[in-house]
């Protein structure tokens, strides 16, 4: 009898046995599926190199932007130096100020775009500044405080967790400019720029806007609310005891935020915290993220698709590489993995291409993406990547081959069952998937929950009948199974199999 196993949620965190969700999903993203509780993958693409530019240290930050005019701009920082993507030949060109930088341990550089500015701090140095209608070189926003972290809100620049000369390092003040005034941070009444301590919740790991605007510190949120003068802000404690752990996780997209804490993924959205990985991927990932080198992982958003990414290194990471990519689809609530092929993920913009241009990538089977791909035409959202000198790959190239595992069953259970039999004959199965593509599949048993699995080799899928074909029984078994190729979606696994009687 063959029996459908629709593909549902990864719930790497639920016991094997019975889980609803699936025990590894990786190299796709999540999408809505054709029944309640079921998901629909496809596939992730592999990165593609876009441009054979360098740095001279490994990219410690990102920025985008537009002229009045609306070309695209695309910024970049390492340790030492400010660059942006010099649009005639792909290149970083160094536009940093006179002396350059001194980025220090495990800093990085953060970013917020306010009207034609784009603002860059690393705490290090001074916050810089620089005109995207001109872009010709970065100088100081002001001389007068340094911040880790950086927002705008209600036509403030605000700063947190800051160092300045009177007081050293506060790492739980917020400081923000004159009103409309992004580089006066002299407080007066006047300009209403002006600071604020915010007791009892550690330092401030990030600040985030909507309508609002929150302070997220290690151990609460607090919100941050425009009142005038004198007093400009009001603040407010939204939530007490819980806060973010590894600022580098922080993104915001659709008016929601998203941050890793101590104990998992959470949302804040309208002032609401809302747990987004508990029961799902929080402990596994908790017990395989490498916390030690946090300050290398990234976060992107996909403009094509309602998914956020978080790229890192997991604790069986080589040589301070990321090596793996954690997706989490915002609308359906459903989370993937993927194997991680560069060193930095951020959100950019495309630059227009010539004909002339496309001579660099020598042939046809250089070019990076097919010409339909929105990267030949300026000024579109994009998800990149660099590696660890700066090269720039757009994730345009052949779709990464997708494994999944499913969760353990018993089933004789499953199957038609007279005899009240707890083993079964499993003689082949098969997933269920659209598009060119090649399938394997293995089979893994066990006859107590207390002894290992033991699993066949991968088989071919059947070119006419689509299965793979096994001579397997046991008490428990699950599957595993890879799709390579051309895939275009993936939903469903069949398996053929029976009762093999009582015992």
């Amino acid at each position: 009898m063959v029996i459908d196993v629709p593909f549902t949620s990864f719930t790497p965190d639920l016991p094997a046995l019975n889980n609803p969700g699936l025990v590894r999903a990786h190299n796709c993203s999540p999408g809505l599926g054709a029944g309640p509780g079921q998901v629909t993958f496809f596939p992730l693409k592999s990165a593609s190199l876009y441009s054979n530019t360098s740095m001279t240290s490994m990219p410690l930050g990102s920025a985008v932007g537009q002229d009045k005019l609306g070309n695209a701009k695309v910024y970049a920082g390492n340790a030492t130096k400010l660059m942006k993507l010099n649009p005639a030949n792909r290149q970083w060109l160094d536009i940093s100020k006179t002396g350059g930088y001194l980025t220090t341990g495990t800093e990085t550089w953060k970013t917020v775009e306010y009207g034609s500015l784009s603002v860059w701090t690393n705490y290090s140095d001074n916050p810089q500044l620089i005109d995207m209608n001109t872009d010709v070189k970065f100088a100081d926003l002001t001389t007068l405080v340094k911040g880790r972290h950086i927002n705008t809100h209600k036509g403030f620049v605000i700063l947190g967790n800051t160092y300045d000369a009177l007081d050293g390092a506060v790492p739980y003040r917020v400081r923000w400019s004159g009103i409309e005034s992004p580089s006066d941070f002299s407080p007066s009444p006047a300009t209403q720029s002006d600071f604020q301590d915010i007791q009892g919740f550690g330092a401030v790991q990030g600040i985030v806007a909507d309508d609002s605007c929150y302070v997220i510190l290690q151990r609460g949120i607090v919100q941050m609310q425009y009142i005038g003068a004198p007093y400009v802000f009001s603040f407010t404690d939204r939530v007490t005891g819980l806060g973010c752990s590894v600022p580098q996780s922080i993104v915001t997209v659709e008016s929601k935020h998203f941050f890793l804490s101590d104990s998992g993924f959470y949302m804040l959205q309208g002032g609401q915290l809302q747990p987004i990985g508990n029961g799902k991927i929080d402990k596994w990932f908790l017990e395989t993220f490498d916390s030690t080198q946090s300050s290398l992982m990234t976060v992107a958003v996909d403009p094509r698709e309602t998914l956020v990414t978080w790229q890192y290194l997991s604790k069986n990471a080589v040589s301070g590489k990321p090596d793996v990519m954690l997706i989490f689809n915002y609308t359906t609530g459903e989370w993937t993995t993927a194997d991680a092929t560069t060193h930095f993920i951020f959100n950019s913009m495309s630059l227009p291409w010539t004909i002339d241009q496309l001579d660099e990538f020598v042939s046809f089977d250089g070019v990076p993406a097919s010409f339909d791909d929105p990267i030949w035409s300026g000024g579109k959202a994009m998800l990149w990547g660099m590696d660890s000198t700066g090269r720039i790959y757009s994730f345009s190239g052949p779709p990464l081959e997708l494994s999944v595992e499913t969760p353990e069953f018993q089933l004789s259970r499953m199957f038609p069952n007279e005899t009240n039999a707890d083993i079964a004959i499993v003689s082949a199965a098969r997933p269920l998937f659209e598009g060119d593509g090649t399938a394997r599949i293995s089979v893994g048993t066990k006859s107590l929950q207390n002894s290992d699995i033991a699993w066949s080799e991968l088989e071919e899928c059947n070119a006419e009948t689509g299965f793979a074909y096994f001579r397997s029984s046991s008490r428990y078994q699950r599957f595993k199974m890879t799709i390579g190729g051309n895939w275009t979606r993936a939903f469903s696994l069949q398996v053929d199999g029976k009762t093999a009687g009582r015992r």
